[in-house]
């Protein structure tokens, strides 16, 4: 009886202190002792806790403080191996290491097929391998976490990358400036599901904001240009220094928090953020997005996309306003013509750079990299033993790709590929 309560308190003392958690699942105590001493022996960095069976291993892992799970395959009730789905289904970026007295190639299938990530048979003192299999399939779930944080951050850029150049396309569009703030705010509206999106502008830096449009879907009130909320905001901007995005939440206790609290009670604004609208270091006006629906936490990649939307639609704005200048007050036709055909071609030079980007990015989200790498040396007129050459790559593999490219994009020959990557801005 000392013996047990001993190897319990060392039990629990390893697992406060080590950097890495084992749960070991296992009815025979023998055994869970030879294999929780093996991992314990093998480095001070592992900690062990224990469980008997289905019931409490499922009610452990609910804490999520364990990074690798060995399992007994002999479980009573393992039903017909069922619980290594559930415990894969419960903890799925978990590694799983099932150890079981069959050596069979067709149950070693069956329960990697479940969701486990190694297989050890019982061979003689087969608990001298369990630290080292621990260890590589830790090491293989970090790599495989890196690689998903990775493959999402890429993904996540992007469908930014996407958006912007849809808001691009639509606010370049127009020098009209009611139409590129209707269509701004129409845009952000739709991308961001938001309750209210809100552009307010100013004829000089001192001036205060005007609201000229206020986006808001039915059942949530407009708020009015005197709102504190814009000249408060407005205040902050007049210096330099502080010209950032600003997000604010409901119940935040910073000083610009507390002093617009009751406009955002009185709008059942939970979470809103403002970006400064900034053109060659001239204040211009601000961009309102606010969330009435729930306490919405801006992540920074939404925040740095909204600095880039806020850069484009200021540059908009700018040219708007110059159009209208010249519309209104230029007395020389020449030189109003002059000024029309330069803003013209800025336009026109936005608006073909921002297609030629959405034709690459539509390209690269239906091509792989290897992919486009191939048809880029296909354009440039090489064979596929030249193309093989360049890229390191076998001349058959050159052909596979050729292949899927062809049956991807739906042309019929070689000289179609060039045409298309010609057309797409490939070359």
């Amino acid at each position: 009886m000392e013996m047990e309560s001993i190897s319990v308190s060392n039990t629990t003392a390893s697992t406060e202190t080590s950097e890495r958690l084992v749960l070991l699942i296992a009815h025979n105590k023998a055994e869970q002792d030879l294999c929780r001493n093996a991992i314990l022996a093998q480095s001070q960095l592992y900690g062990v806790e224990t469980a008997t069976n289905a019931e409490e291993a499922l009610a452990k892992l609910q804490t999520g403080r364990f990074d690798v799970i060995v399992m007994d395959y002999e479980l009573p009730d393992n039903i017909n191996g069922e619980l290594v789905q559930t415990l894969h289904k419960a903890v799925p970026h978990c590694p799983m290491i099932v150890i079981t007295s069959v050596d069979s190639p067709e149950l070693a299938l069956k329960i990697l097929l479940s969701g486990a990530s190694d297989y050890l048979p019982k061979i003689t003192e087969y608990q001298k391998f369990l630290p080292r299999s621990i260890t590589t399939n830790l090491q293989r779930a970090m790599l495989l976490e890196n690689l998903r944080e990775t493959y999402q951050r890429v993904e996540q850029s992007s469908k930014d990358e996407a958006l912007l150049n849809r808001l691009i396309v639509s606010i370049h569009g127009s020098l009209d400036l009611e139409d590129i703030v209707d269509k701004a705010v129409q845009s952000l509206s739709g991308e961001f599901k938001i309750s209210r999106a809100i552009i307010c502008l100013t004829s000089d830096p001192t001036s205060s904001m005007r609201i000229v449009r206020q986006l808001t879907p039915e059942g949530v009130d407009a708020i009015s240009e005197k709102s504190s909320l814009f000249s408060q905001y407005h205040d902050l901007l007049l210096d330099v220094g502080e010209r950032r995005p600003l997000v604010v939440m409901q119940d935040d206790t910073f000083a610009f928090a507390k002093d617009v609290r009751a406009e955002l009670i009185q709008f059942q604004i939970l979470s809103m953020i403002m970006v400064p609208l900034v053109y060659r270091g001239r204040l211009m006006g601000l961009l309102h997005l606010d969330q009435c629906d729930y306490a919405r936490c801006w992540t920074v990649g939404e925040i740095n996309l909204l600095t880039r939307i806020a850069n484009q639609l200021s540059i908009a704005i700018s040219q708007a306003r110059l159009y209208q200048i010249v519309e209104t007050q230029s007395t020389s036709i020449d030189k109003l013509t002059e000024l029309c055909s330069q803003l013209s071609t800025v336009v026109n030079s936005t608006r073909e750079i921002t297609e030629r980007n959405e034709s690459r990015e539509k390209v690269r989200v239906q091509l792989s990299t290897r992919e486009i790498e191939v048809l880029r040396n296909v354009a440039a007129g090489l064979s596929n033993r030249e193309i093989a050459e360049t890229l390191h790559i076998t001349e058959g593999t050159t052909e596979v790709h050729v292949s899927r490219l062809r049956k991807k994009l739906n042309l019929g020959s070689r000289a179609a590929l060039v045409r298309y990557a010609y057309e797409n801005h490939l070359c």
